[in-house]
C-alpha cells in the first residue's frame, strides 16, 4: 500500500513537473524560434546569398566544436540533486566545482586547437575554393563566431547545474531576455550595421550573453559555487569524463553529423549558396524539432525516476502518448511543408532563394524528402529519450556510431554523385529508417518488459557517480 501510493504521489509529481517545464519554456523556446525565423530573410536580403551562405558555413563549422566538449552536465544535475537531498554542503560544493573546472578546461583546450587550425590553414584549403573571394569577411566572421561559442559551451555547464536546484525558469527567463536583444540587435543591424559580423553577434552573440548572464545569477544566488581550484576533487574526474563521452556522443554525434559536418561537405562541393539553402532547412528543422524538445527534455528525468520505482503502468501511458503526439506533429508539419512550401519558403526567406542552383531549388520533391528526414528526425529523437530514460545508454551509445558511420557514407555519396539537395535528405532518411527507427523502439519493449517480469524491490541507495546508465540530454 505504501509503494502504491508513493508511485501514485510520484505520478502526480512527474505529471506536474513535465506541465510546469513545458509552460515556462514556451516564452524561451518559441522566442528562439521566431528570432531565427525572423533573422533568416533579413540575412538574405542584406547580405546576398552568397554571403549568407558564408555566415551559414562559419556558424556550421565553428558549431562542430560541441563534438569535441564533453558533456558534463547531467552528470552535475543528478550529483547536486543528490546532494541536496541529503543536505551535504561539502558535496555540493565539490562536484560543482569539479565539473565546472573539468568542462572549462576541456572546452579550452578545443578551442585551442580550432584557433591553431584557423590560424595556420588558409579559408579556401578549409572551406573550399568557392570561398576564396570571401575570405577576408570569412576569416574575421570565423574569429568572432569561435569567441562566442567559447562562452556559450562554458556556461551550458552552469545551466546543467541549475537544473540540478530546480530553477529551470531562471534559465528560460534569461533566454527569453537574450532573445529580446537578439531582436533588439536585430533592428539596430538593419540600420547601421548590415555586416556578416553584426549578424553573428545579434544572433549567436545575443544567445551567449543570456548563458552567461544566467551563469552570473546562479553564483550571485549561491556565492558558495564559486568554482575554486581548492574544490577540484581528482578521483571524481574518471568517472566523470567516461560517462560523459558516453553522454557526449549520444546528444551531439548524430547533430553534428546531419547538420555541421553535411554544410561542410556542401560547401566544398556546391559553393556558397548550396550552404545557404541548406542552413535555411537546418534552421526550420531546429525550429520544428525545437517544439518537440520542450515536451521529451523533461519527460526523460520524469521516465528515469518511474523506472527506478518501477512503475510501470505511469512508463506504458507516457511513452505512448509522447509517440503519439510527436509523430503526429511530425506529420503535420511534413505534410504542410510538402504542400506549401514551394510557395511559403520564398516568401519568407526572399526570392533569392529561387535564384540558385535547380540543384538545390526546395521545390515539391525536394521538401518530401526533407519531410520524410523530418518525420524519421523525430522518431528517433523521442525513442533514443525513451531508452535513455530506462537506463539503455551504451547500447544507444553503439546504435548511434554505427548510424551516423553509415548515414555520412551514404550522404556524402549522394552530394558527390548526385549533387542536389533531395537525393541528400532521402540517403539521411534512409539511414535512421535502417538503423535507429527500428532498433530503439525493440531495445526499449526488450527492457520495459523485463522491468514487468521483475518481483517487486525496495529502494536501495542512490547510484553512485559512475553510473552511466543515468546520463541523458
Amino acid at each position: 500500500m505504501n509503494t502504491e501510493a508513493s508511485n501514485t504521489e510520484a505520478s502526480a509529481h512527474r505529471d506536474r513537473s513535465i506541465r510546469l517545464a513545458v509552460i515556462t519554456s514556451l516564452v524561451s523556446k518559441v522566442g528562439t524560434i521566431v528570432l531565427r525565423l525572423v533573422s533568416i530573410p533579413i540575412a538574405i536580403r542584406l547580405l546576398g546569398m552568397d554571403q549568407f551562405g558564408v555566415y551559414a558555413a562559419i556558424t556550421m563549422a565553428v558549431g562542430l566544436i560541441d563534438m569535441l566538449h564533453v558533456g558534463i552536465g547531467p552528470a552535475l544535475t543528478r550529483e547536486i540533486s543528490k546532494a541536496l537531498a541529503r543536505g551535504d554542503r561539502e558535496r555540493e560544493r565539490a562536484v560543482f566545482a569539479t565539473s565546472i573546472l573539468l568542462s572549462t578546461g576541456l572546452t579550452l583546450l578545443a578551442l585551442f586547437g580550432a584557433a591553431c587550425l584557423l590560424y595556420h590553414i588558409p579559408i579556401p584549403t578549409l572551406f573550399g575554393e568557392e570561398f576564396a573571394p570571401l575570405s577576408e569577411v570569412m576569416y574575421r566572421a570565423a574569429w568572432l563566431g569561435l569567441a562566442i561559442i567559447s562562452i556559450e559551451m562554458i556556461c551550458v555547464t552552469f545551466e546543467m547545474g541549475r537544473d540540478g536546484y530546480q530553477e529551470t525558469r531562471f534559465t528560460n527567463a534569461w533566454g527569453a531576455a537574450g532573445n529580446v536583444l537578439g531582436a533588439v540587435a536585430l533592428i539596430v543591424g538593419i540600420r547601421y550595421f548590415p555586416t556578416i559580423e553584426f549578424l553573428l553577434i545579434a544572433v549567436n552573440g545575443s544567445i551567449a550573453l543570456a548563458k552567461l548572464g544566467n551563469t552570473c545569477h546562479l553564483l550571485i544566488q549561491r556565492p558558495y559555487l564559486l568554482p575554486r581550484v581548492s574544490l577540484f576533487q581528482r578521483q571524481l574526474v574518471p568517472p566523470l569524463v567516461k560517462d560523459s563521452l558516453r553522454f557526449s556522443v549520444t546528444y551531439i554525434l548524430a547533430a553534428a553529423v546531419e547538420y555541421n559536418l553535411m554544410a561542410f561537405c556542401i560547401g566544398r562541393v556546391a559553393g556558397p549558396e548550396a550552404v545557404g539553402v541548406f542552413n535555411i532547412m537546418i534552421t526550420v528543422h531546429f525550429s520544428l524539432t525545437g517544439l518537440v524538445a520542450m515536451i521529451t527534455r523533461p519527460f526523460w528525468p520524469a521516465l528515469m525516476d518511474a523506472y527506478e520505482r518501477k512503475d510501470s503502468l505511469w512508463c506504458r501511458a507516457a511513452t505512448r502518448k509522447l509517440r503519439l503526439g510527436g509523430m503526429g506533429f511530425a506529420f503535420l508539419a511534413g505534410a504542410g511543408m510538402t504542400l506549401v512550401g514551394p510557395w511559403a519558403l520564398p516568401l519568407w526567406a526572399g526570392e533569392e532563394l529561387t535564384s540558385v542552383s535547380s540543384n538545390f531549388q526546395m521545390e515539391h520533391l525536394a521538401l518530401f524528402a526533407f519531410s520524410l528526414y523530418f518525420s524519421l528526425h523525430v522518431w528517433r529523437h523521442i525513442n533514443q529519450t525513451i531508452c535513455l530514460g530506462v537506463g539503455r545508454i551504451n547500447s544507444v551509445v553503439m546504435i548511434v556510431i554505427c548510424e551516423a558511420v553509415f548515414l555520412f557514407s551514404v550522404t556524402g555519396y549522394a552530394l558527390v554523385h548526385f549533387g542536389s539537395i533531395a537525393p541528400i535528405y532521402l540517403a539521411m532518411a534512409g539511414a535512421i529508417l535502417l538503423f535507429t527507427s527500428w532498433m530503439f523502439p525493440l531495445l526499449f519493449a526488450q527492457t520495459f518488459r523485463n522491468l514487468e517480469q521483475e518481483p517487486e524491490e525496495s529502494q536501495g541507495s542512490s547510484p553512485p557517480l559512475v553510473d552511466a546508465s543515468r546520463l541523458m540530454p
